[in-house]
């Protein structure tokens, strides 16, 4: 009688030296919305992708949150100029009136900035270090 285990990479079970599998985002989409026809078994999707119905089942989840999303083309930039303001003008001496004067109304701007789903809204005026130090907070995403 034979003792000898019997080598585990001969029936196919060494998972351990194949590399990990990824799927791309569009596959993803497109096996959950497979699931999501009428009549279909999620059992069997997962089967035919060899992968474990936990995980197809997972992916549903996160596309019903819109976290599943395939990746859409880079934003496009836009070119930007910064000019310098013009030097102020030396004023006139003048002498208050006593009447009441309207506030000098300011113009406002809005930058946003769209990353994987998320939005920041910067409003008002921003300030060159508050908009460099949102900008690294960003690249280290």
């Amino acid at each position: 009688m034979d003792i000898k285990p019997k080598d585990a990479s001969e029936r196919g079970l060494d998972w351990r030296k194949k590399p990990r599998r990824t799927f791309t985002p569009e596959q993803r989409l497109a096996m959950v919305l497979e699931c999501a026809q009428p009549g279909v078994s999620v059992a069997q999707i997962a089967q035919r992708n060899g992968i474990n119905a936990n995980l197809l089942f997972t992916w549903r989840k996160l596309h019903g949150l819109g976290q599943l999303v395939p990746a859409n083309k880079p934003a496009a930039l836009l070119p930007v100029t910064v000019a310098t303001p013009a030097p102020k003008r030396k004023r006139a001496y003048r002498q208050r009136s006593t009447s009441a004067r309207k506030p000098a109304a300011r113009v406002a701007g809005t930058i946003e900035i769209e990353l994987s789903g998320a939005r920041i809204y910067l409003h008002g005026t921003v300030s060159e270090s508050d908009l460099a130090s949102t900008l690294r907070a960003l690249a280290r995403k």
